[in-house]
């Protein structure tokens, strides 16, 4: 029974790593944030040079696929450093409509992907094809041999064609050669890098994380207090001047299939004056009840990719 456990446990701490998404708000700067699926701000071209893109739901597959899918490609495309729209009342520039075919072929099942890129107007400027082959389950229904593995490289190679294609569009390379070729004045830059070396270290305050059933309150917080550390960001014990504090908050819900739930914790960065800096969002479903006590290695891998977040967070505040 506890073996049975921990594989559920240990397939949701490797959807927890591939859900981890980032939001990024920096105040006192032209752009907006990176935004996600979960729970993106909306405008961050800015920050990228690269046009906003949404992506639609897919067309094809079985309901809890396509929602994986989706998840896959929002986050590969983040990787890519390309900015999603997912909130209600933000506008894409781009909007991704994806289609998945299944077809069986000897020994494998193949799945087939169309992906139409549509400006706002619904004319479709951009066309991705590919396809991806796993071993067949002998005896399986249609979608059973897709696994994970798969549906990361269908997201990876989408969005490294999306990554090369974004920037060739009009308006948008102009933009960032000219910002590139453009040298600010002597005086700025001196002010600039003389400001930066009075900067002292910034400090993070964690308080206990809240919402988390089981002993989350606990091992949440110490599980990204030491991956800090780790990444030699010092932990504060008190507020101040050039410290930072990071606001921890586990929501729980009903999961999408019988028997789980669903688990978001959100990580808030606030600066020292209570500005917000962004927010780094992790969802996913688990077994019903099996964080009602101990969190174990869920805590430190929410933990850990929450950091990794976070110290970029901290970096780009800090640019």
């Amino acid at each position: 029974m506890r073996r049975a456990a921990a594989g559920r446990i240990g397939s949701w701490l490797t959807m927890l790593a591939l859900l981890t998404v980032l939001t990024v708000s920096l105040g006192g700067c032209s752009g907006g944030s990176l935004s996600s699926v979960f729970s993106g701000s909306g405008e961050s071209s800015s920050n990228t040079g690269l046009a906003p893109i949404s992506f639609a739901p897919v067309i094809g597959p079985p309901p809890e696929v396509g929602d994986k899918l989706t998840g896959q490609l929002v986050a590969a495309a983040q990787r890519k450093n390309i900015p999603v729209v997912s909130e209600k009342g933000k506008t894409a520039t781009y909007t991704v409509q994806g289609f998945l075919a299944q077809s069986n072929e000897s020994k494998k099942e193949k799945f087939s992907y169309i992906w139409d890129v549509r400006d706002k107007s619904g004319n479709r400027v951009h066309r991705i094809l590919g396809e991806e082959a796993v071993p067949a389950k002998p005896g399986a229904k249609p979608w059973a041999s897709i696994n994970q593995a798969a549906l990361q490289k269908i997201a990876a190679k989408t969005a490294t064609d999306l990554a090369i294609w974004l920037p060739k569009q009009s308006g948008v390379a102009s933009a960032r050669s000219t910002s590139a070729t453009q040298k600010p004045p002597a005086s700025a830059s001196r002010r600039t890098a003389s400001a930066s070396a009075a900067r002292k270290p910034i400090s993070v305050l964690v308080p206990p994380v809240s919402g988390a059933p089981g002993d989350g309150r606990k091992s949440l917080t110490n599980a990204i207090r030491n991956r800090l550390r780790a990444k030699g960001i010092k932990v504060a014990s008190t507020g101040g001047a050039n410290v930072y504090k990071i606001n921890g908050k586990v929501t729980m819900g009903r999961g999408k299939t019988a028997g789980t739930q669903s688990v978001k914790i959100d990580w808030q960065l606030l600066s020292s004056t209570g500005r917000d800096l962004g927010s780094v969002t992790q969802q996913s479903d688990v077994p019903k009840g099996s964080l009602d006590r101990s969190w174990g290695p869920a805590a430190v891998s929410a933990g850990n990719a929450a950091a990794a977040e976070i110290a970029k967070l901290i970096a780009k505040s800090r640019s």
